[in-house]
């Protein structure tokens, strides 16, 4: 029982004297620094962590003294050890404020030496007050850009001397850079050069007999606009090849060395896969994406490449066609209907009709050259109705049609038509209505000649009479 009394003992003075340790973090409190009517600059040094990672940091003010997190305004200026820079802001005129710089970690918080500072008046006796206005004429080519300040009172004596400081942490000085106003006057302007991408702190400043007064702190962080660029529809898709491109819309300030198609089989394609260079600059450009895998999903997108890096445009997928083309397939914008058994090339038929009533038009006029019955006939059909006919027509109807990006569409001859019932409709490999089809061969003025999808018979009718139209257009 002894023993365990004794041990009792030892472990709870063992747990106070780990309790009571103490707290070893230290901050100082840094100089106050580019004072003006409702803003400062301060800051701190958090010396030692006191053995625990320091959470937060920053400053405390108010106009009492012993300014603390619970009874001032403060500033977070994030965690760690190290030197920060604090901005405090929403201060009066003419007043005097008290400033500690603070730190907290998991053990409590410590508190920096106090200092002491009074705000300019707004219209001073002695120094000047001077006012920062907004950039202006950027110049993402040059690396320039104007920065403009506003003289609002002299103060005590006139100004002998204005322009910008600047720096890349908060709290700009005449100790600074230094930028002088090009006209010593109430506006003045004074030329800056930037890098692009870092972020300034940038403040206007005046002086005179009395002392230097300064404005308000802007930032100033110039970013090059990338270029725009968008991508065109896939087209011409086939087995191993497919043509797309895009367009250049603007170049971003600085210009387009290359531009094209980058393509692959997986989402977001960049350089590093498959690309074409289809020229440099702005404006249109095709280009042709060669090398495919039949029967492949690919995924393509445009680019603009500049000295500064490489801009991609909106992303499309396609599937390649299988290698060996075949009726009813889909091909080209619509429906593969015909091959030519010669070699090369066939036509094809869009998906849906393209209208369920419409006239053939041209009633009571009589179109020369449109009395093609042949495959490929309906081409110069077509072309004759609408040059022959005013106002609407079937013809004139597929002529407008653009349909899976393709505008190369005809109204089809008998003959193609017939083809078209016997090679996809009977063998069910497209569905189509169960009537008659407006051909684009005329018999006589009044009269043109029309197929019947329900059981393949030929027939005519009058011109002004509504049948369906279906459009087609022809592949090398």
């Amino acid at each position: 029982m002894k023993y365990l009394s004794l041990l009792f003992v030892i472990s709870f003075f063992l747990l106070a004297t780990i309790s009571c340790k103490k707290n070893n973090l230290e901050v100082t409190t840094t100089a106050i620094s580019s004072i003006s009517v409702t803003t400062a600059y301060s800051g701190g040094n958090v010396v030692k962590d006191g053995g625990s990672e320091v959470t937060l940091r920053g400053v405390c003010y108010s106009v009492n003294s012993g300014p603390s997190l619970s009874n001032a305004s403060y500033t977070q200026d994030g965690s760690g050890t190290g030197e920060y820079t604090s901005k405090l802001e929403g201060l009066k005129a003419n007043t005097t404020y008290h400033v500690r710089a603070y730190a907290k970690n998991t053990k409590g918080i410590a508190y920096g030496e106090e200092r002491t500072f009074a705000t300019n008046p707004y219209y001073s006796a002695t120094i000047p007050l001077v006012q920062t206005n907004s950039i202006s004429n950027v110049d993402t080519l040059g690396f320039k850009l104007s920065l403009n300040g506003v003289i609002l009172h002299t103060g005590g004596s006139d100004v002998t001397e204005s322009g910008f400081v600047y720096a890349t942490k908060m709290g700009p000085s005449i100790s600074d850079n230094k930028i002088y106003s090009k006209v010593l006057g109430t506006n003045f302007v004074g030329d800056f050069t930037f890098e692009i991408g870092v972020l300034y702190y940038v403040n206007s400043y005046a002086i005179n007999s009395y002392g230097v007064a300064y404005g308000n702190e802007i930032q100033v962080k110039i970013e090059r606009a990338k270029p725009k660029i968008k991508t065109s529809q896939v087209t011409e898709i086939d087995s191993t090849s497919a043509i797309s491109g895009g367009e250049v819309l603007t170049t971003g300030g600085i210009p387009i060395l290359a531009r094209g198609m980058c393509w692959t089989t997986h989402p977001t394609p960049t350089l590093g896969d498959n690309f074409s260079v289809d020229g440099s600059g702005v404006g249109l450009f095709t280009s042709t994406m060669t090398g495919l895998t039949p029967f492949t999903v690919y995924y393509c997108r445009s680019y603009a490449t500049t000295s500064e890096g490489t801009t991609y445009g909106n992303e499309f997928s396609f599937k390649t066609v299988v290698s060996k083309l075949y009726l009813g397939m889909q091909y080209k914008g619509g429906v593969l209907f015909y091959l030519n058994p010669t070699g090369g090339g066939g036509m094809i038929v869009i998906s849906d009709d393209l209208s369920t009533s419409y006239a053939w038009g041209c009633s009571g006029v009589n179109v020369p050259g449109a009395n093609n019955t042949g495959v490929g006939g309906g081409i110069a059909n077509s072309e004759a109705i609408v040059n022959a006919c005013s106002g609407e027509s079937a013809a004139k109807l597929c002529e407008d049609l653009v349909y899976g990006t393709y505008s190369d569409w005809f109204l089809p001859s008998m003959d193609e038509l017939a083809i078209m019932y016997k090679n996809i409709k009977i063998t069910d490999l497209e569905k189509f209505s169960s009537g008659y089809y407006w051909s684009s061969n005329q018999k006589d003025a009044t009269t043109a000649y029309r197929y019947g999808f329900l059981g393949g018979n030929v027939g005519d009718a009058d011109k002004s009479t509504k049948q369906y139209v279906r459009a087609i257009r022809k592949f090398n």
